[in-house]
Order: C-alpha cells, then sequence, then structure tokens
C-alpha cells in the first residue's frame, strides 16, 4: 500500500553492485576543471528538445535503442521548495471538516466532532492511542499523529506527519460487494481501492481510450470524461489534496469489476509545477550498505509518489489517497535557462553503471526530482516532513531491471550537477 511505500526503508545490495562504475579507473578532474567541462555540456531546453529528436550517443552498457524521450516543451526550470503546511493546528482542522462538508454536502449547522478521534503517540505507554476529537486534552492534540472521520458512510484521514490524506464514500462499493463489516467503528477509515476484480489496464501515454466506456454504479461513463473530471476536482475541491499552484494528469488508469455488470475506475494522478511533472513513480532511494544515512541525520530523502482516486459513480470521486504534493505555497530559488545536454546526462549514467551490465532503457523524462527537507533531527526521526525540495533532473527508467524483487528502477541523474540517485519501485 502507499502509505507503507513512504516509510520503507531498505538495502538493495545487489543493485549497488551493479552499480560500481568506471569512477576507480578514470581520475577524477579536479573540482575547476569539472565545472568549465560541466558548463561546456550546458544546452538550452530548446536545443535539447531538438537533440531528444535524433539521440546519438555510444554508451555501452546503456541500451537506448527503444527509448521513449519526453522534454516538456518549456524554456526554463527551476530550484524550489514546497513547503509542507505552515498551517496552525485549528486551521487544519478546519480544512478537514471543510473537505467532509463539500464532499457529503453538509451545512455548517452539522456537528463534525461527533464523528472525529484524534490518534496519537502516548510516550508513556508507547502506543498510538484514539481519542473521541472532543474529549482530546490539549495536550493529546499537540502531540497528534492522525486525524480521523467516520460517520458509518464516508471517512477521512490525514497523517500530520506527510499530510496524507485518505477520504472516500464507502456505502457504494461495500453495498454492491455484499460487504456488511461495521466499518464505522473503524477510526482509521474505509481504503476504496484494489476491490472486485482487475478486468483491464490502461497507459495513457500509449494507449487510446476513445470510445472506451464502463458501466459504473448509476450508469455508464466514458473513460475521457472520468479522467477530465479526476483532474478537474482533485485539483479544485479538497484541501490536502488539491493545489492551485500544481496541473493535475491521470497517466494510468484499472478497470475493475464490483458485480456482473458494474465496473469502476482507478486513476493513477501525476502532478506538475510549470509543465514539468514532479517525480511520480512510487520509489525508494537505493543507498549502498555502507552509505546508510544515519536516522538522525538531515539529509534529504529522495521519494517518489503520486496521487490515486477511485470513481465508482459518474461524477463523484469515489476514494482519494494523496500525500507530499498538494502545496499551497511554493519558493523559487533559482531559475535556469540551461541545464545539461541529453548526450551529457547519458555519458554521466553510463559511466555511474557498471561495464559488466547492461541495461535496456525504457524511457528518459525531464521532471523535478523531489526530496524530503526536516526542521530537526527529532521531527526526521518522527517522520515530520518540513518540506519537498524539487530540482530538475533526467529520469531514466529500467522497466525490464532482471531483478525478481523489483520491477522497475530509475536513474535520476541531476540535470545541473550530474548527480546521480539510483531508486527502486516497488
Amino acid at each position: 500500500m502507499k502509505m507503507k511505500r513512504l516509510t520503507v526503508t531498505m538495502v538493495l545490495a545487489m543493485i549497488v553492485m551493479l552499480m560500481a562504475g568506471c569512477a576507480n579507473n578514470n581520475a577524477a578532474p579536479q573540482a575547476g576543471e569539472a565545472n568549465i567541462e560541466r558548463e561546456s555540456q550546458m544546452l538550452s531546453l530548446a536545443e535539447i528538445r531538438e537533440q531528444a529528436k535524433d539521440l546519438h550517443v555510444s554508451v555501452k552498457n546503456l541500451d537506448l535503442s527503444e527509448a521513449k524521450i519526453t522534454i516538456p516543451k518549456v524554456d526554463e526550470v527551476y530550484d524550489l521548495t514546497f513547503p509542507v503546511s505552515s498551517d496552525s493546528f485549528e486551521r487544519q482542522v478546519e480544512k478537514f471538516e471543510e473537505n467532509i462538508r463539500k464532499y457529503e454536502g453538509l451545512g455548517e449547522d452539522v456537528d463534525l466532532t461527533k464523528y472525529m478521534n484524534i490518534m496519537y503517540w502516548d510516550k508513556q505507554q508507547d502506543d498510538r492511542l484514539t481519542v473521541p476529537y472532543n474529549e482530546a486534552t490539549e495536550q493529546q492534540k499537540q502531540e497528534i499523529q492522525y486525524l480521523g472521520y467516520n460517520d458509518g458512510k464516508c471517512s477521512e484521514l490525514i497523517v500530520f506527519s506527510n499530510f496524507m490524506l485518505e477520504m472516500g464514500d464507502y456505502s457504494v462499493p461495500t453495498q454492491l460487494l455484499g460487504d456488511d463489516t461495521d466499518y464505522a467503528k473503524n477510526e482509521y477509515g474505509y481504503r476504496g481501492y484494489e476491490l472486485g476484480e482487475l478486468v483491464k489496464s490502461y497507459d495513457l501515454s500509449t494507449d487510446d481510450i476513445s470510445g472506451v466506456s464502463y458501466h459504473l454504479s448509476d450508469g455508464d461513463l466514458a473513460l475521457s470524461d472520468a479522467v477530465s473530471y479526476v483532474e478537474k476536482h482533485l485539483k479544485e475541491d479538497y484541501y490536502f489534496a488539491g493545489s492551485e499552484i500544481l496541473d493535475y494528469h491521470v497517466f494510468a488508469v484499472n478497470v475493475r469489476k464490483l458485480t456482473d455488470n458494474v465496473y469502476y475506475y482507478e486513476f493513477d494522478v501525476s502532478t506538475s509545477y510549470q509543465n514539468l511533472v514532479l517525480n511520480k513513480d512510487d520509489s525508494i532511494v537505493v543507498v549502498p550498505e555502507g552509505e546508510m544515512q544515519n536516522e538522525d541525520s538531515l539529509e534529504p530523502a529522495p521519494f517518489g509518489t503520486n496521487h490515486f482516486v477511485s470513481m465508482f459513480q459518474k461524477e463523484r470521486l469515489g476514494f482519494i489517497w494523496s500525500c507530499c504534493q498538494n502545496f499551497e505555497t511554493v519558493e523559487v530559488n533559482h531559475t535556469y535557462q540551461k541545464i545539461l545536454s541529453l548526450e551529457e546526462a547519458c555519458r554521466l549514467l553510463g559511466d555511474y553503471i557498471s561495464k559488466n551490465k547492461t541495461f535496456q532503457i525504457s524511457t528518459i523524462d525531464l521532471i523535478y526530482h523531489t526530496v524530503f527537507e526536516y526542521e530537526s533531527e527529532e521531527k526526521r526521526e518522527w517522520g515530520y516532513i518540513q518540506s519537498v525540495h524539487a530540482t530538475p533532473a533526467y529520469h531514466f527508467s529500467v522497466f525490464n531491471t532482471g531483478l525478481s524483487e523489483y520491477k522497475c528502477l530509475y536513474f535520476n541523474v541531476d540535470a545541473l550537477s550530474g548527480e546521480i540517485t539510483t531508486m527502486a519501485g516497488l
């Protein structure tokens, strides 16, 4: 599950062995020489788009013959910082309630707090405890980890460390599936995904969905119309999910069957800033065993994630999952009209990978590489993220890894410094 994917830390020794590049075989240039050499490899975005149309680079351990290359039509890219949240606890609770009021069409006179719970870590008992919101002390509110709502039909949950949101109406899928479980007693709510039977998957970068339609719980809905609805309403309707400064793009859809004649859609949704996608792949960083980061370290932690939506009815988001890409403000630290050439990025990656291994590159995309930043060592230990730092990078995807544990590998080559980060899909 995605919630687990953002908290996993592991070492992939097998992969790391493949990254023993030729750094030991070639003397590294001095810092000044490296900067001059790197500057000579900088090109404008327009020049790089032309280079991508007819890429000629000989790198023995990279098979680029079938790589699909995407360089968005932008003239500049940025070094960015996105604060995760700066709101007070009271304002966050207000947003939480506003979400449910809008989602269920409830008026201001309806008391939501009787369905709300606080989940906090009790240090004396060394355990996460749950208390009704109206009975919580100020100390418990200060130590809150999760805030939950569940009225027997709809549920909402936010995680205060990273503002992960889960929200949905579970009355439709449970009724169709004949599920009589009393989910109202679950303070963490209901997760409306991976239900029923998977019948079809669509990759919107390659598959034509025109004319595709399935019967949902309340009638037929064209998949193209569903995609447009999700992109619009995920962006505009709900706190902790939508952002005015980001755009939303459905890039993959699963169609699942609930009954003999009722289906539902599951959407993977990426975000972009000024036409450049933020790292959307569910992935974790690969760290060599001898270089494991100290848990108290404030080193940034690379990650990739996307939003997820289930749709059981024609004009309703049936379930939403979002995390770390719902920002309300952005700080532009630097602006760049030139970045490393695509050819240079390929050469750098070739030098990074062992000469004894050849990777078939599936796609190369210019994206924003994203990392978590932390306020303090203690906050990091408890998983509390202060901000997300984003920098432009060439994102090399390997879908045929030859490794049974992981279906995907990703190499992010920083488009300014040339630094390489290895990530693995889960």
